[in-house]
């Protein structure tokens, strides 16, 4: 008798402690889709290319992000070079935005962020002038965004911060990237 009451009740207990970690998992996971969210204002809209290309591609289990800004109105909502026409924090503030879009449109394609595994790889160009050579530090601000939005195990990605002179429609920052996804 007394083995079967101690069974009974390690049953219970696990079965609880798995209901709690179960709980705890979904509530982690849905917390992207409301940051995200809380950090766009708005719900996750979908991506409007401009241009002849698709938003992004599913090849497996991985999604090819194309380039992406920061749009408001269907213009680049940063436009200008960095080190000219702002600043650093401005840059790091377009590279935010830049990041958002690109959640987003991970958001539209897989319906939810929980099923982001983790961001592989963003590639983020920065358009400055010839003697900025802070591009890192402006990707920093897309980084930030990936690791507040999915933490730091599934947001924190490689990354390559390159400086070019011009982005289409003036662009201050354009990201791209690869995420891992289930």
């Amino acid at each position: 008798m007394n083995g079967y009451t101690a069974s009974r009740r390690h049953f219970l207990f696990l079965g609880m402690i798995t209901g709690l970690c179960s709980c705890s998992v979904a509530r982690k996971e849905d917390f992207a889709d409301r940051r995200l969210a809380e950090l766009l204002g708005r719900p996750p809209a979908e991506p409007e290319p401009i241009g002849l290309y698709a938003a992004s591609r599913r090849v497996g289990h991985l999604l090819y992000l194309s380039t992406t800004v920061a749009r408001l109105n269907g213009q680049p909502k940063y436009q200008g070079l960095v080190g000219r026409d702002l600043d650093l924090r401005e840059g790091v503030q377009a590279a935010r935005a830049s990041a958002l879009s690109f959640l987003e449109t991970v958001h539209h394609e897989l319906g939810s962020l929980r099923r982001v595994r983790q961001v592989v790889n963003v590639v983020g160009y920065v358009a400055s002038v010839e003697t900025f050579y802070m591009q890192a530090d402006v990707m920093n601000g897309a980084s930030e965004v990936l690791i507040e939005v999915l933490g730091n195990e599934r947001g924190k990605s490689s990354r390559s911060a390159i400086g070019v002179t011009a982005l289409s429609r003036n662009a201050t920052v354009a990201i791209s990237g690869v995420v891992e996804f289930r």
